[in-house]
């Protein structure tokens, strides 16, 4: 008895480190990411629009995974983990379901920004075309 009382106190605190580790996507403004790209030059900045939208204007140094390709969540899932990253789209939708996916599949750091490019653009902050 004494046992079985052990082992589930055992299951329930690394059960509880499991919950202490599992990862949040991370809510922010494109102001607040263009201060964060200046800070830290291995943030990775993952842009789910499409490719024609891409070409329009991006954020330098961006990678473009179009979430509504059939393969993009496999693409997703080959990125490395441990890095960090700012998933964007035109405002929030489609940057949800890649960034909620990225959570829920282990990405220690996501960030998303919740303005999209045209939050990027209405604060006039420099995109590529």
């Amino acid at each position: 008895m004494k046992f079985k009382f052990i082992a589930l106190i055992v299951v329930l605190i690394l059960s509880s480190f499991t919950v202490i580790e599992a990862q949040n996507k991370i809510e922010v403004n494109s102001k607040k990411v263009s201060k964060m790209i200046r800070k830290d030059k291995k943030l990775i900045v993952l842009d789910v629009r499409t490719a024609d939208e891409f070409k329009e204007g991006h954020i330098n140094g961006a990678i473009n995974i179009d979430i509504r390709q059939p393969d993009a969540l496999e693409k997703i899932d080959k990125l490395d983990c441990n890095a960090k990253y700012i998933v964007h789209c035109r405002t929030n939708r489609r940057s949800k379901t890649a960034s909620d996916h990225m959570v829920q599949s282990g990405f220690k750091t996501v960030y998303q920004m919740m303005d999209g490019i045209t939050g990027w653009n209405q604060n006039r902050l420099p995109v590529v075309k």
